[in-house]
């Protein structure tokens, strides 16, 4: 028997298979429902209901795109967008609760991964009141500007694309 004979028979029979599938679809349905009266249907919801909570204060993490929209409502220079994804998307895969406590200058936290090292500076300035607050986006990204403004993109340690 020849490779081409039984691609020849293959075809026969996934033909001859569909060939009676489509001929029991055109045959009526044997099973009819008489409609001689009402017919009552009692449709039951899948969605379950929630309890009624009181509101947490914790918010939903947003995407890098949405963290990038608030930093540009913050204060960041639209032309510096690339730069800013590129540095959230590798300082935290833009995870605000993001944690590196093997950083040797008292840990990094949040978006941009900031270092406990500027802890005092955060302090006396109004950015923060304990290292923790790096962790609520909106702060974070505050304290990068400013860190941002003061010295660049070296804070960083960015490779050169």
């Amino acid at each position: 028997m020849t490779f081409l004979s039984i691609k020849i028979g293959a075809w026969f029979i996934t033909g001859l298979a569909a060939f009676t599938l489509l001929w029991d679809a055109s045959k009526p349905s044997e099973s009819h429902l008489q409609t001689t009266g009402q017919i009552t249907i009692v449709l039951n919801s899948v969605v379950s209901t929630l309890p009624t909570v009181a509101p947490t204060t914790t918010l939903p993490y947003k995407g890098c795109m949405e963290y990038l929209n608030d930093a540009i409502l913050a204060g960041w220079p639209i032309s510096e967008s690339p730069m800013i994804l590129r540095v959230m998307q590798r300082e935290s895969r833009c995870l605000p609760t993001a944690l590196n406590a093997a950083d040797s200058n008292n840990g990094s936290r949040g978006l941009f991964q900031i270092n406990g090292v500027h802890q005092t500076w955060l302090i006396k300035n109004g950015y923060i009141k304990k290292l923790d607050d790096l962790y609520d986006p909106a702060l974070n990204i505050r304290a990068a500007l400013h860190l941002w403004r003061m010295v660049g993109w070296s804070a960083w340690k960015m490779p050169t694309p």
